[in-house]
């Protein structure tokens, strides 16, 4: 099971990495953004995400462009920002679904989950007042 849980986040994960940079580029022409702003932003948020530890992805800036367009630089800005921030948020998520996976794992192998919830229930009731716990015993009968 957990297996399978990381499978499908690797793919989807890969899924939304790989359609990225390219067809946001194209995307932006199509909107009106000028051809060295797309250019810039696609080339920024490859240079974004290879930044935050894709390893698909690589440093991508014509730097020449860069020095002299001012809507290369602002669209390799904004594409590495936007770009390096989501992948960011993907490694965060992907991280979190596997700790959470590991918990009910571990869970599975040393409760039930009938002894889970009774640990719970009565972790609850230790702050609880003695007329509080007696109320609720009483409650329904």
């Amino acid at each position: 099971m957990a297996k399978r849980v990381l499978m499908i986040l690797a793919m989807g994960t890969a899924a939304i990495l790989f359609s990225g940079c390219a067809s946001t580029a194209e995307n932006m022409m199509a909107q009106g953004y000028g051809p060295n702003y797309s250019q810039g932003y696609g080339d920024g948020c490859e240079t974004g995400k290879k930044s935050a530890g894709d390893m698909f992805s690589q440093f991508k800036k014509n730097v020449n462009l860069f020095n002299r367009n001012l809507k290369y630089r602002e669209g390799w800005k904004d594409g590495y920002r936007t770009c390096k921030a989501e992948f960011e948020q993907i490694e965060r998520n992907t991280r979190a679904a596997s700790r959470d996976q590991a918990i009910r794992d571990s869970y599975k192998q040393e409760n039930s989950y009938d002894k889970v919830a009774k640990d719970a229930a009565r972790d609850s009731m230790d702050n609880m007042s003695t007329s509080d716990r007696k109320a609720l015993q009483n409650f329904g009968k």
